[in-house]
C-alpha cells in the first residue's frame, strides 16, 4: 500500500506532532488527529475512480513536507503559544483576561484545522461528484479537478469536514474541562458549529484563490494544475481553463487556512 507520507513529508510531521501533542490541553492532539485521520481516510478513499477522473490525483496522494507544514505549520505555532502562556495552569486559576486569550488561540487553532479539513474532504469527497463543478467566480461547468470549481457534494462535504474537527475539539475540552464548564469559568461554545461554519467559509476562500490566482489547465480534456513553464511549452495541447499563474496548489492551501485563522480571530474578539 502506497504511504500516505514521503521521508520529507514524515519529518515535517513529527515536527507537527511533537509540537501539538507536547500541548497538555487535549484538543489541540485531538483536533489534530482528527484532521490528519480524516484526510488520510478520505485521500484513499476510491483511490483508482479518483485517479480515472483526475490524474493529478497520482502526484499528490503522498504528502511531501511542503503540503504537512501548509496543513499544519501554523496550527503547530498556535500551539507552541499556548503552551508558553497556559501550560500547566488550570483555567480557575486564570485571570479573565487570560481566559479571553485562552479562548482565541482555542478559536485561531479550529479555525486553521477546520478550513484545512473543510478543503480535503471537499477535494477528495467532491471529486467523485457525478455532475461537473461549477467554476466559482462564473458558475460555468469545468472538468473535475479545475481549481475553483464548487459543486454541491463539495460544499457539503466542507461543512462536513469542519464539523469534524469542531466536534473533536468540543468533545476533548469537556472531558478535560467538564468542571470548569460546569463552574462557567469557560464559556461554553459549540466548537462544532463554530468549525462547520469556518471550514466551509475557508473552503470558499481557497476555491476563490483557486480560481483566480491558481491556474487551470485542459490536457488531454482533463484539467490540470500546477504545470511548470518547461512543461506548458512542450505540450501542444494545453489550454487555461480558468485563473492566473501565480500561487501553486500549496500557497493557496496556505493564504486560504491563514485567512480563516485570522478570520477566526476577529470573530470571537468581536464576542469577547
Amino acid at each position: 500500500m502506497t504511504r500516505s507520507l514521503s521521508a520529507t513529508g514524515a519529518l515535517a510531521a513529527a515536527f507537527v506532532g511533537l509540537a501539538t501533542a507536547s500541548n497538555d490541553n487535549m484538543l489541540f492532539t485531538a483536533v489534530l488527529l482528527a484532521f490528519f485521520g480524516s484526510s488520510t481516510f478520505w485521500t484513499k478513499y476510491q483511490a483508482q475512480q479518483k485517479m480515472k477522473i483526475d490524474p493529478a490525483f497520482a502526484k499528490t496522494s503522498r504528502r511531501d513536507w511542503r503540503q504537512v507544514l501548509c496543513n499544519g505549520g501554523i496550527g503547530s505555532v498556535i500551539s507552541l503559544v499556548y503552551q508558553y502562556y497556559f501550560d500547566g495552569r488550570r483555567p480557575e486559576d486564570l485571570d479573565l483576561s487570560e481566559r479571553r486569550l485562552m479562548t482565541v488561540l482555542i478559536w485561531a487553532y479550529i479555525g486553521f484545522y477546520s478550513c484545512c479539513a473543510a478543503d480535503t474532504w471537499a477535494s477528495e469527497i467532491g471529486t467523485l461528484s457525478s455532475d461537473w463543478p461549477m467554476l466559482i467566480t462564473t458558475w460555468r461547468p469545468v472538468p473535475p479537478g479545475t481549481n475553483g470549481g464548487i459543486s454541491k457534494l463539495g460544499l457539503l462535504a466542507s461543512f462536513a469536514g469542519g464539523a469534524a474537527v469542531g466536534l473533536a475539539a468540543d468533545i476533548a475540552l469537556w472531558a478535560q474541562y467538564f468542571y470548569a464548564f460546569r463552574r462557567g469559568t469557560l464559556p461554553k461554545i459549540p466548537y462544532v458549529t463554530v468549525g462547520s461554519l469556518l471550514g466551509t467559509l475557508g473552503s470558499v476562500v481557497d476555491s476563490l484563490l483557486g480560481a483566480t490566482v491558481q491556474a487551470s489547465f485542459l490536457v488531454n480534456k482533463r484539467a490540470v494544475s500546477d504545470l511548470t513553464t518547461a512543461e506548458q511549452r512542450q505540450r501542444k495541447d494545453v489550454s487555461v481553463i480558468a485563473g492566473a499563474d501565480i500561487l501553486s496548489n500549496n500557497m493557496v492551501n496556505a493564504v486560504s487556512s491563514a485567512c480563516t485563522t485570522v478570520l477566526a480571530v476577529g470573530l470571537i474578539a468581536l464576542i469577547l
